[in-house]
This record gives structure tokens, C-alpha cells and sequence, in this order.
């Protein structure tokens, strides 16, 4: 009987991979760019991601089998937050931004948080067939938890931003770069908190069930375990407060805090997920 293996080929993951954490860090650098530019810079970094990802495995869609098209799905709605990012490309930090620049962010950051719930949702269903159970429930539990508190957490920011932007007297202060805390930003930036938690714990209780179906190799699944549990550390270490990015960079045992608890951080790894899924599905080979 002959063993099947993916044509897909490594080094196009590895390119989605790095294409994907390139769009993160795109998003995340205040940049000016020209207005004739920028269209055509985030046109093609879509294009190229997309590109990419169909290449990557996520032909998989078209499988005519269930059990070959939810690792597909899965995949592709676990990296598509990254792949938006090139959307609002340059954008920065929003501190360094005016309140219409940040009502897109939060617009952003809400879809995202709902495509990778239903990606852990999705994911879930696929492991179902591999008979592990234990694991992708409680990596369920979490994600489902997760998502409404993202959600949350954008929301009210974005109005915060939107009744800033026009000029509403109930809006949090703005004192040089810093937003003074209202209620409802207290409220949010604690389901911020939560959700980041509930997202690294779901994290590793996905990557032990890859595991146990045999979908994961025992070197990444400790790698995912590793980072999970540290950045559930580092986030737990901070406490609910939120700092200022000035206050975070002070001192270099604030650093690990607060970029753990970054909204998309915590999404980083279950994008790294989406791109071995798309790879395990991509089009099979036989092999002798």
C-alpha cells in the first residue's frame, strides 16, 4: 500500500509564514505612504498573500470531501487576520494616529477577532473525524469565551475613537498621548486581558490535540506549548492594567508584558496553525 504525502512544497509555508508576520509588522510601523502608492502596495501584498496561501494548500477547498475541506477552511480563516493587516498598511501604534485612523484599527481588530474564533470553531469540527475529543473541546471552550471579549474590547474602543473623532463631550480626555480611562475603556481593556488569556490556552490545548491526531509532530507541538504557556505567563505577570507603550518600554521586564497582551499576538500562533493546516491539505502524491 502506498503511503500519501503533500506536494505542497516547505518553503512556499515557510514564504506565507514570513509574508504573513511581514503584514504584522507593516501594519504595526507608523509609515506616510503616498497616496498613489499605498493602493497599489496593498493591493499587491493581498494579491501576493492570497497567492501564496492558494498555493500553500488552500486548494484544499476544492476537495470534494468534508474531512479535506475543513482543514482548508480552517486554515484559510486562521491566517486571514494577518493577510488584512496589509489593509490598513503603515498605520502604527494609536497613540501616533487620529481617531479616524483608529475607528478603521478597532473596525479591524473586531473582524479579525470573529475570523479566528470561527477558525478554532472550524478546526475543531476537523479533528473530529481523528477521534481526539478531549483536548479540541476545551480549545473550543476557550475560543468561544475568547471571541465575544475581543469583540467587546474592540467595540468600545472603536466608539471611543468615533465619538472623539466627532467631538462628543462624553469621550475619554486626551492628555498629550495619553487617553485617561473612562468606565467602559476599563471594562474593555479587562476583557482584553481575558480574551488574551483564553486565546493562549486554547492555543495549547489545539496543539495537543494535533498531537494526539497525529497531525502535529512532537518538536512543534512543544514549540506551541512553550510559547503558549510563556506568553499566558507574561500576560498573567502584567495584570489587568494595560500600560502606555512609553511606560512598557521604561524598563525591559515591562517589554514581555506588554507585548504579550498586544490584541493580534495572541493570534500569531494560531496563524502559524492555519499554515500547517493548509499545508496538510494541499494536494497529495503518492509515495512508494
Amino acid at each position: 500500500m502506498q503511503a500519501r504525502h503533500s506536494s505542497v512544497h516547505p518553503a512556499i509555508s515557510a514564504l506565507l509564514a514570513v509574508s504573513l508576520v511581514a503584514n504584522f509588522a507593516l501594519f504595526g510601523n507608523t509609515a506616510d505612504y503616498a497616496p498613489s502608492i499605498r493602493p497599489v502596495l496593498v493591493g499587491g501584498l493581498l494579491i501576493f498573500n492570497c497567492v501564496l496561501a492558494w498555493f500553500g494548500g488552500a486548494r484544499g477547498l476544492r476537495s470534494a470531501e468534508p474531512v479535506g475541506q475543513l482543514p482548508a477552511v480552517a486554515g484559510c480563516l486562521l491566517i486571514a487576520p494577518f493577510v488584512l493587516f496589509a489593509l490598513l498598511l503603515g498605520i502604527g501604534p494609536p497613540h501616533e494616529q487620529p481617531p479616524s485612523e483608529n475607528d478603521l484599527r478597532f473596525l479591524l481588530l473586531a473582524i479579525n477577532s470573529i475570523l479566528v474564533g470561527a477558525g478554532l470553531i472550524v478546526l475543531r469540527e476537523a479533528l473530529v473525524p481523528g477521534g481526539e475529543r478531549l483536548y479540541s473541546t476545551l480549545g473550543l471552550a476557550c475560543a468561544v469565551l475568547a471571541t465575544p471579549l475581543y469583540f467587546l474590547f474592540c467595540v468600545i474602543q472603536r466608539n471611543d475613537y468615533v465619538a472623539e473623532q466627532l467631538g462628543w463631550s462624553w469621550t475619554a480626555s486626551v492628555s498629550g498621548h495619553l487617553r485617561e480611562l473612562t468606565p467602559l475603556d476599563a471594562l474593555s481593556i479587562t476583557a482584553l486581558f481575558f480574551a488574551g488569556v483564553l486565546t493562549y490556552l486554547a492555543t495549547a490545548a489545539f496543539a495537543r490535540s494535533l498531537s494526539k491526531a497525529g497531525w502535529l509532530g512532537r518538536g512543534a507541538t512543544w514549540a506551541f506549548l512553550l510559547l503558549s504557556g510563556l506568553g499566558l505567563f507574561f500576560l498573567i505577570a502584567r495584570g489587568l492594567a494595560y500600560p502606555s507603550m512609553q511606560a512598557a518600554m521604561s524598563h525591559w521586564y515591562t517589554v514581555p508584558g506588554f507585548v504579550a497582551g498586544i490584541p493580534a499576538v495572541p493570534w500569531m500562533m494560531p496563524a502559524a496553525i492555519g499554515v500547517l493546516m493548509l499545508r496538510r491539505c494541499g494536494p497529495e502524491r503518492p509515495q512508494a
